[in-house]
């Protein structure tokens, strides 16, 4: 596995810190060891940032068999308490100090604040489990997906495989460490000993390019909320001429953006890689190879070599829900403590939840979430497909809804226009239709729209 160490790699260069500090693989190993060992109990959870603190601690419990919950450390102080409450976490790491009943200070680890419970649990685990990560990280939902060593493994040389990667290349921590995409480009990084860069800017902040400029950068990876921001930005001849992937994933990229990537991107020679996933899934379930962008607008791809999918219409292609099945499909779902202890209920079968087509070359295109269909006067509504044909129009929205009832979220002032639009095409009556001018549209902290916080506002 990518946590055990290797004699031949330990020394190699792993983690280049903004500003000098540079770690070795052997480096963040011992941090890690050197901190678990012995004294971690079975569960920890990690408030985690960008930082090499942060790599070692997960890497810690993944070598001294402590199953780790990765969270946001941008969570509230109640949230993170409630969340390790629940599980009954025997760790916590965190930043910030926490005040608790059931936790005591023990010291630091780097910067980290370490609490340790003054009771721990004696319920047993899943000898199976590795780790277990929430299903929505920046929002404090206990709903996490218990993941085995298989699923992480299998994933990962995976995409190692189809991205085509080694140990020559140079990453960049451009996602959090608690979001599975993330984390997903980490483990690629740890499974070719290869190197990143770690740093908690943004792409909005010019330090941030400035360090793909310094390190020469290779591999940048990023959700469409990103992508949007990236077209108003030049990059620089530099840093084009350092890249050679970029990927795209966490929802999806309107069809004149992944258009206008995929020309820029293959006119300077580097692969760009539509992808799609799900936390589930450990996290990637298909791709579109590079060659296949263009062609292939608006598609997620072909299916990963170790699985499968199909709908679950009769003839396996026609709109349904879309199932994957392989060995990356998590062991299922936990709320709490005592669900660590089950078994694997999924049997290597995911339901996704998404509705999607496939054509006759494997290629999935979806045209839906299942629990963004309302019903409005009989109709069934897509709010995604809404959605973009909304933005397909280069109006910038967010659209919410229940059944009777759907609302509009825009930042624009071209209500009229909006309007006007969207009544040219819908095919039930547009008094259900409400637009609403706001500030901002709300998004996650790792990028993509948060329906749940503006349909409590809003709906």
């Amino acid at each position: 596995m990518f946590w055990e160490s290797r004699d031949k790699q330990s020394d190699a260069c792993a983690f280049l810190v903004s500003g000098s500090d540079v770690y070795s693989y052997a480096d963040v190993f011992k941090i890690g060891d050197d901190f678990f060992r012995g004294d971690g109990g079975s569960v920890c959870l990690i408030a985690c940032d960008r930082s090499v603190q942060t790599v070692a601690a997960y890497l810690g419990c993944l070598r001294q068999s402590i199953v780790p919950i990765l969270v946001d450390a941008g969570l509230s102080v109640d949230l993170i308490n409630d969340m390790a409450n629940q599980y009954q976490a025997d760790t916590i790491l965190h930043s910030r100090r926490l005040e608790t009943n059931d936790y005591r200070n023990d010291g630091t680890f780097g910067f980290f604040n370490v609490y340790r419970a003054k009771n721990p649990t004696d319920v047993l685990m899943n000898d199976q489990l590795r780790l277990v990560l929430p299903t929505s990280g920046s929002t404090g939902d206990p709903k996490c997906v218990r993941l085995d060593s298989e699923n992480i493994d299998s994933c990962t040389k995976e995409i190692v495989r189809y991205l085509n990667l080694d140990g020559n290349r140079i990453s960049i921590s451009s996602l959090p460490f608690h979001y599975t995409y993330g984390l997903s480009v980490l483990h690629c990084v740890l499974e070719t000993r290869s190197k990143m860069v770690l740093t908690d800017l943004s792409l909005i902040d010019k330090e941030f390019w400035a360090l793909l400029e310094q390190h020469q950068v290779t591999d940048f990876s990023g959700v469409p909320f990103m992508f949007e921001v990236l077209r108003r930005i030049k990059l620089s001849p530099t840093i084009l001429i350092n890249l050679k992937c970029v990927t795209q994933a966490g929802g999806r990229l309107d069809i004149k953006h992944t258009e206008h990537f995929a020309n820029l991107f293959s006119e300077n020679d580097i692969s760009y890689f539509t992808m799609y996933g799900q936390t589930e899934a450990s996290p990637r379930i298909s791709y579109v190879p590079p060659e296949n962008a263009l062609a292939k607008l608006g598609s997620v791809g072909i299916a990963l070599d170790i699985g499968r999918f199909y709908t679950d219409a009769l003839d396996c292609v026609s709109e349904g829900e879309l199932i994957y099945e392989g060995p990356n499909v998590c062991m299922g779902y936990a709320y709490n403590r005592e669900d660590l202890s089950k078994p694997d209920s999924n049997k290597g079968v995911l339901k996704t939840g998404d509705i999607a087509t496939i054509d006759n070359e494997g290629f999935a295109t979806i045209v839906g979430r299942k629990k963004r269909f309302v019903k409005v006067y009989g109709s069934s509504v897509n709010l995604d497909d809404l959605e973009s044909k909304l933005k397909g129009k280069s109006f910038d929205t967010a659209v919410i809804g229940r059944d009777e009832k759907i609302i509009v979220l825009t930042v624009d002032d071209a209500i009229a226009e909006i309007k006007n639009y969207l009544y040219s095409f819908v095919n039930f009556p547009t008094r259900a239709i409400k637009i609403i001018k706001i500030d901002e549209i709300n998004y996650s902290s790792v990028g993509k729209p948060d329906y749940a916080s503006m349909a409590k506002e809003y709906l």
